[in-house]
């Protein structure tokens, strides 16, 4: 007897992000700790931190986001632009805070975490007539290929906090986010 299990297979096929995102870090995480293995604490933040301040050729991270950004008319880069442009979009429908108990600290391109020592926030975006890097009709962003790298890399980093500390609400807007911050990453660690 054959029967109409079109719903429960399609149910099946969609891809959950939340775990995706975290094995993937973990990926990211083995790469940067035997990369730098000259950082002798354990830290996830230390190794982020050097990440954030190697914009040479040993930053293999930097240097393919460098390379996609400027290989205009190839698939990668524009996978690339599509994926910024949909984890900006997830972003403002989310509402994710940079920090616990700071309601009016929400992670966007917007409002993004510029520097550490003192914490800076600052926008990505700039303003249609400035130089940038244009993502879409709505969306232009900074042309300093490494703020740009370091906001999109603190933005990933927040969020696989957000969800391995559990304080991640499941919920399908906080899904979107997860999976185009698991797609950017795993195109940029194609390393």
């Amino acid at each position: 007897m054959s029967g109409d299990y079109y719903k429960e297979w399609r149910a099946k096929a969609e891809v959950d992000y939340f775990p995706q995102l975290v094995v993937l870090w973990l990926s990211t995480n083995s790469w940067y700790r035997s990369h730098y293995s000259e950082i002798t604490t354990k830290r996830d933040r230390d190794f982020l931190n050097k990440l954030r301040d190697d914009h040479s050729t040993r930053n293999k991270l930097f240097t393919r986001f460098d390379r996609l950004l400027g290989s205009a008319g190839t698939k990668d880069h524009a996978e690339l632009i599509s994926v910024i442009e949909a984890l900006s979009f997830a972003l403002n429908s989310a509402l994710l805070l940079w920090e616990e108990n700071k309601g009016d600290s929400v992670i966007t391109f917007e409002n993004c975490l510029l520097a550490l020592n003192p914490k800076m926030y600052g926008s990505l975006v700039v303003k249609k007539r400035a130089p940038g890097i244009r993502i879409s009709d709505t969306l232009k962003l900074t042309d300093d290929k490494s703020s740009l790298f370091n906001g999109l890399l603190e933005i990933i980093y927040q969020i696989r906090c957000h969800l391995v500390h559990g304080q991640l609400e499941p919920n399908n807007e906080n899904h979107e986010v997860v999976k185009h911050c698991y797609r950017l990453l795993h195109l940029l660690m194609q390393i």
